[in-house]
């Protein structure tokens, strides 16, 4: 055996990783009944990028504007 420790698997996984995953289900689950998700701008805008994930390096200031992001509208959904 080892010494590394491992979130998922092996012999000293974490305890409470399929909780989290049943957590993580529980809150997506709600999100989508009670919310109307739409694109901000048309999905042609939209593109795939695919980057190197960086670290913040002293005396770096990362700079918000530039991550990925997706423009959505959230808006509470009603029944008709």
């Amino acid at each position: 055996m080892g010494k590394l420790l491992s979130f998922i698997g092996g012999p000293c996984s974490c305890i409470g990783y399929r909780f989290s995953l049943v957590e993580m289900k529980a809150i997506l689950f709600t999100l989508i009944r009670a919310f109307e998700f739409k694109l901000a701008v048309p999905g042609a805008e939209i593109a795939k990028r695919t980057v190197i994930v960086q670290r913040r390096c002293s005396g770096v200031i990362l700079m918000p504007e530039s991550w990925n992001q997706m423009p959505i509208i959230l808006k509470p959904y009603q029944k008709v």
